[in-house]
């Protein structure tokens, strides 16, 4: 996940250029250590302090299990975390009609 990890720094570099919501599918992360971790968390409390949102979905049964276990769930809020791009889209969905709401 180190070389992934450096990926995620080089997109969070240029987040003013990213869309209020962002959506990180992880349905290829085959396994997640310490570094990788420390990586999403980073990328989702930047992306937050920009007003951007963040999902995540797709995780399979490892990763998911050690971001569970870590408290990664608590720290980007549960209903952020989904089980498939379906899932998250819906969720983009509402996350989307709660900004227009505040802003409208």
């Amino acid at each position: 996940m180190i070389g992934r990890a450096e990926q995620l720094h080089r997109v969070t570099d240029h987040i003013d250029a990213l869309p209020p919501i962002v959506m990180f599918r992880l349905r290829n992360m085959t396994a997640i250590d310490a570094t990788g971790l420390k990586a999403l968390e980073d990328a989702a409390a930047r992306l937050r302090a920009s007003g951007r949102a963040t999902i995540f979905c797709g995780a399979p049964s490892q990763p998911a299990q050690v971001m569970q276990r870590s408290g990664f769930f608590q720290h980007v809020g549960a209903e952020n975390i989904c089980a498939n791009v379906d899932a998250a889209l819906v969720r983009a969905a509402e996350l989307r009609a709660q900004r227009l709401t505040k802003t409208g």
